[in-house]
């Protein structure tokens, strides 16, 4: 029998989802551990919506539906936290599916482990977070550091199960429209001290189409049809650096309370603005946007004062780098566009079993990395870099056959 205390709180944001909302419930009614309380937040949704929740109400006593006024999925996932009466949380998007046995695999690697944190991989056009069945002591510095950096898992809110507690008393910035997940992470990991992490595949995102109608496009599908989207600077990478001043607020608060093993903040701060840059191929080059766009993309993402940041926090680990401020780097970004774009197209069309971003940062590794003195590999591209000498990887395998 499922203990009392092991009850989970699942969060539903649901705005206009009369459409996907069968699959997403379905998977959560259907779990194979069902000590559940599924809190449903309606966001003003002006379709069927209630009504389908209020219809599933009368089958399972364990929804729970609440009406606010359209205010964004933020707002909504606040309001969820309000309700919450169980000792996990887990965040599901209105549009998205579990695998039946989500729950029962990550609560059971929490109590195995004594984890504040469950995390599993995830289907996703671009946050791919390739871990694996690993324990993350996040009270030690390189631990902590990889879990930032060599995984995207803090970028997602909805491939978690978290211990109630962490949450307690922390909430989604709204008035952040870009990367507020992440913030959220940022803001409690101050209060994990363990992570746990599977290789599993158990939470499946859905990219809704663009020509599915306005109830069903997204943030994704806008920025990759976004016209002349290098002249506005409005793509993955821009907006993520509106994120900087409060990621540098909540680190630099944790730093003075010894909450995280980082002395320097700069260590963390820009790692995920490297990450951005390598986004932008996932995005367009994965979705054939033409190459001559995303090299104008990438000439202004590589003389960005925030990428040069990013690239002297990966110089703390032995790295340097090609002179982002030669007359060369035109020629540059055509280069790594070409064999990123040839790369992706392979990928894709010959389905091959690679990790597009670790090859695209591989690539990156072996055209603008021009010394590597090896001093450890806790940093993602040092450690990328050693793969390719080494040619242990398969994606170091195929960079080095590709740029050959």
């Amino acid at each position: 029998m499922e203990k009392k205390e092991n009850l989970i709180s699942v969060i539903i944001p649901m705005y206009n989802a009369e459409k996907t909302l069968d699959r997403c419930l379905g998977s959560i009614l259907n779990q194979s551990y069902s000590n559940l309380e599924i809190i449903i937040v309606n966001d003003g949704s002006t379709d069927g919506s209630v009504q389908k929740v209020k219809e599933y109400q009368k089958k399972d006593s364990r929804i729970y539906l609440f009406n606010e006024e359209n205010h964004g999925v933020s707002h909504a996932r606040n309001e969820g936290l309000k309700h919450v009466n169980g000792d996990y949380i887990q965040f599901v998007d209105s549009d998205d599916d579990l695998d039946l046995d989500y729950f029962k695999i990550q609560l059971s690697r929490i109590l195995e482990t004594g984890a504040d944190m469950a995390i599993c991989n995830n289907v996703h056009p671009f946050f791919l977070t390739y871990l694996e069945d690993r324990v993350y002591d996040m009270t030690k510095h390189d631990d902590f550091i990889e879990l930032y950096q060599h995984t995207y898992a803090p970028t997602l809110p909805w491939n978690k199960l978290i211990k109630a507690s962490a949450v307690k008393g922390i909430q989604f910035a709204e008035n952040i429209k870009f990367a507020e997940d992440e913030l959220f992470f940022c803001n409690i990991v101050k209060n994990i001290k363990k992570v746990v992490t599977t290789s599993k595949v158990l939470y499946h995102y859905f990219l809704a189409q663009a020509s599915n109608g306005d109830s069903e496009t997204s943030t994704i599908n806008d920025l990759i049809n976004a016209s002349k989207f290098w002249e506005y600077k409005t793509s993955f990478y821009y907006k993520g650096l509106l994120c900087i001043p409060n990621r540098l607020r909540y680190f630099d608060e944790a730093i003075q309370n010894k909450q995280i093993p980082i002395t320097d903040v700069t260590e963390i701060l820009y790692c995920r603005v490297f990450d951005y840059a390598f986004f932008q191929y996932a995005a367009y080059a994965g979705f054939e946007i033409p190459e001559e766009n995303m090299y104008k993309e990438m000439m202004n993402i590589f003389t960005d004062a925030f990428f040069n940041e990013s690239v002297k926090t990966q110089e703390r680990y032995g790295l340097k780098f090609f002179d982002f401020q030669s007359k060369d780097l035109a020629q540059k970004v055509k280069e790594i566009n070409h064999y990123i774009y040839c790369a992706y197209q392979d990928i894709y069309k010959n389905h091959l079993n690679l990790k597009p971003t670790y090859v695209a940062i591989s690539i990156f590794t072996k055209l603008f990395v021009v010394e590597d003195n090896d001093i450890n590999n806790v940093n993602w591209v040092n450690k990328l870099d050693k793969a390719l000498k080494e040619n242990s990887t398969p994606e170091a395998v195929y960079v080095n056959n590709l740029l050959k």
